[in-house]
This record gives C-alpha cells, structure tokens and sequence, in this order.
C-alpha cells in the first residue's frame, strides 16, 4: 500500500526553518553594510538637517551648475567616441582648470576634509595607470578630484547622467559598453595606445574591484588594469572616522541617504596614499594575463 503521508526528510525544510549561525564567519560580507546610530548620533542628524546640511547640499548643487558649462566646452565637437587624441592644452587650461578647482570646493562643501595625501605621486611617463582600491562609495571621486582629473574607466551608461555625464566626459574616459562584447578588449588596447604614445595623454585611473564594497577586504581584482602590461601605481583610499556615513553596497542605506548622512557630519576625513610603482614582469608573466601584476 502507498502512503500520500510525506516523509519526514521531506518536511524537514518546511518544519525547521534555517536558523542563524553562532559563528562568525572569518570574513565579513563585503557587500554588507549596517549603519547603526547611538541617539546623541541621530540627535546631531536632526540638528543638522534643518540647519548645516541644506547649506552644503545647495553648496554643491551650485558648483556642479558652474561645472557644467564648463565641461560642455571642454568637450563641444568632440563625439562620445572621439578620443583619439588628447585635449588640447588651450582647453585644459581654459577649462579643465578651473573644474579641478569646483570638485576641490565641493568636496569642503559636503566636509570631506581634512584630506590627507601620502606618498609621492608617479607621473604619467613612469605609471600610465593609477588602480585605486578599495572601492567603497561615491565619494571616491576624491581621487580623480584629488589627482587632477585623470581619464577614468567607467561605463558608457554613466554618460547619459544628468550634470555627472557631461563632466564625466571632459576627462576623456575609457568608455565599457554592455551590450559591446568586443568593448573591454577595445579599452584594454586604448590603455596600451595611450601609454605608448607620444601626445600628453593624461593618466588612467580604474577602481579593479568593479563594485562598492565596505572595505572590510579586497574582492578580486578585474584583470583589465593588468593585462595591457604597463606600469601601474597602487592607491590606498581611507575613511578613518568614528561613524561611517559614506560606504555605499548593495546591501545597505540608498545613495541619497549615504549623501545626506555625510552632510550631517562636522566632517569626514580622507586619507589618500601612493604607494610604489608596481611593473609588470614581463619574464614570468608571458602569454597569460593572470600573471600579470
């Protein structure tokens, strides 16, 4: 006779739900990120709200509206796909100047200081590449900022951003399509051509990681940065504050929520730090672009 009555195996998914573990596990999940604020805390966001950070929000509201015709003109004529040669030094200095200077204003504005840089920073001839890391926010934008404006690898999406496109594409970035299979081996040989040639081209900055993270590890590196074999200089971001307002992951407060935590705070500081030059090792790498470091 065949019994309908379901076994016990079966029902014990149903019957005993998955419970948490007592363990820690070994290494945080870095996409993760639970911020929690002690009422003196959440008094000050209060405070703040009605007073400090409505004046640094329409701060730096007002130096992207001054940034943007600036970046128009810096790139007016120039298609999205036109960037085989640099920007002429007439239109940095008429207009990629005075940007560096607004996203240096902003960043006071929304209190990212003091900023703290260290180490000495590799030219463009001795590392075409800075690879920065760890990515945990929006605001890293301190780098490019904190650099002068380097060319960036970023997604072609990113351009059709109200304000943020058009200043995106003043820095004649590396742009990866989606929907373009062929896209990153075509950013891969722009990085290389860019490196070998003879105009002035700017640095290339690139966050490996590819995503947000909380900084509580290293995610593997996007072999992108390494494969074009050139000499790279490593950057260290820090956030050293008490209360981390400004890590954005997928598993935690929204952008706008971050953005306006960090305006309700007296400050935030910064640490940036160069490190070494890192060149490829060409005897041991060989054809396998794993290898390459």
């Amino acid at each position: 006779m065949v019994s309908n009555k379901p076994s016990r195996l079966s029902a014990c998914p149903e019957s005993l739900p998955r419970q948490s573990s007592f363990i820690e596990p070994a290494v945080r999940n870095p996409f993760e990120h639970k911020l929690q604020l002690h009422v003196l805390a959440k008094i000050q966001v209060v405070i703040f709200s009605l007073t400090l950070a409505p004046i640094r929000f329409l701060a730096v509201l007002l130096a992207l509206l001054l940034a943007w015709p600036l970046a128009w003109l810096a790139t007016v004529g120039r298609g999205i796909k036109d960037h085989s040669q640099p920007l002429p030094a007439w239109r940095r200095s008429l207009f990629i100047s005075p940007l560096k200077l607004l996203g240096q204003w902003s960043l006071f504005c929304m209190g990212l200081c003091p900023l703290r840089i260290y180490g000495r920073r590799a030219s463009p001839a001795e590392a075409p590449l800075l690879v920065v890391a760890p990515h945990s926010s929006f605001f890293d934008v301190v780098v490019p900022l904190a650099a002068g404006l380097p060319s960036m690898v970023s997604r072609a999406e990113n351009c059709s951003i109200p304000l943020i496109g058009c200043l995106l594409m003043s820095t004649q970035p590396l742009l990866v399509w989606r929907k373009d299979p062929d896209s990153r081996r075509r950013a891969v040989k722009e990085i290389q051509r860019r490196a070998m040639a003879a105009e002035n081209w700017p640095q290339v900055l690139i966050f490996p990681e590819g995503t947000c993270t909380n900084r509580s590890c290293l995610i593997k590196f996007k072999p992108g940065a390494f494969i074009p074999g050139v000499p790279v200089q490593p950057v260290v971001i820090r956030y050293p504050n008490h209360l981390d307002t400004v890590t954005w992951t997928w598993q935690g407060s929204g952008a706008f929520k971050v953005l306006w935590l960090t305006l309700c705070q007296l400050h935030t500081s910064v640490e940036i730090e160069g490190t070494a030059d890192n060149y490829p090792n060409r005897s041991k790498e060989g054809n396998d672009p794993n290898r390459r470091k």
